[in-house]
């Protein structure tokens, strides 16, 4: 099939190149096919791994975002307790609540402890 020109061959028995087989075309081919197969599945599992983060730190973003909500809420309601446990509050609730009233010097009596 295919055949050397005259002037290449020294040896004049020699008039063709021996023909590939079947089977060695297949191999290269088939190894090549496998090879690019192999690479579509990692860069597919890239583009995976890829989007998956990016979902995971979506999500974390959001939690980190809740956290700060939480963290302002919290001080709040710190602020918020300090502001009714001081005793000009506690004054307030016990006059218009309980009915309470500073005593008069005159109600005021002093028991002494003896030993």
């Amino acid at each position: 099939m295919f055949s050397l020109p005259a002037w290449l061959i020294r040896n004049k028995d020699v008039t063709a190149l021996p023909v590939l087989g079947l089977g060695a075309v297949a191999r290269p081919v088939f190894i090549v096919s496998v090879l690019v197969v192999l690479i579509v599945c990692s860069s597919l599992s890239v583009t995976y791994s890829a989007f998956q983060y990016r979902l995971l730190f979506n999500k974390q973003q959001i939690l980190v975002q809740q956290w700060d909500e939480f963290q302002v809420e919290w001080g709040q309601l710190l602020l918020e307790q300090s502001t009714l446990g001081t005793n000009n509050r506690v004054e307030q609730v016990a006059r218009k609540q309980l009915k309470m009233m500073t005593p008069q010097p005159a109600m005021i009596e002093i028991v002494q402890y003896e030993r």
